[in-house]
């Protein structure tokens, strides 16, 4: 006795590889990054975690407002986001000297910067954490 299916008009083109084809290029991907120094990988790897980082959005507002982040302030930043990822916070608005950020805490990636925020009367939305710094 044969039983046919209807597929909608489908047919089988080729029969079902093996998995082995996937592990193949796992290997040529493993081997291609042996193949860089180690230093060079190291050293990518600490600039991808090293602080944060500026979407091209908040760099035109810092510039554009004439914000200063000296190295003492961008250290307090870092320190706010370290402490918002860990409490588990997804989009975090860090305040400090006058100045709010928003920060996209799992990219450690600042989407905007505002100057006086409290003068202007700013709302903020879509944030789960504040953190107020000196």
């Amino acid at each position: 006795m044969r039983t046919n299916f209807h597929l909608g008009g489908l047919r089988p083109q080729a029969p079902v590889q093996p998995v082995q084809s996937q592990k193949q290029s796992v290997k040529e991907t493993v081997s291609a990054e042996q193949q860089v120094p180690f230093k060079e990988l190291f050293d990518r790897e600490l600039k991808r975690t090293d602080g944060v980082q500026f979407s091209h959005h908040a760099s035109q507002r810092i510039q554009e407002r004439g914000m200063n982040l000296t190295p003492e302030v961008m250290s307090k930043i870092n320190a706010a986001v370290e402490q918002a990822a860990a409490k588990g916070s997804k989009q975090s608005l860090v305040l400090m000297n006058n100045a709010a950020y928003i920060v996209n805490v799992p990219s450690r990636t600042i989407i905007t910067a505002l100057d006086q925020p409290f003068q202007q009367g700013h709302l903020f939305t879509a944030i789960d954490s504040a953190v107020c710094i000196e």
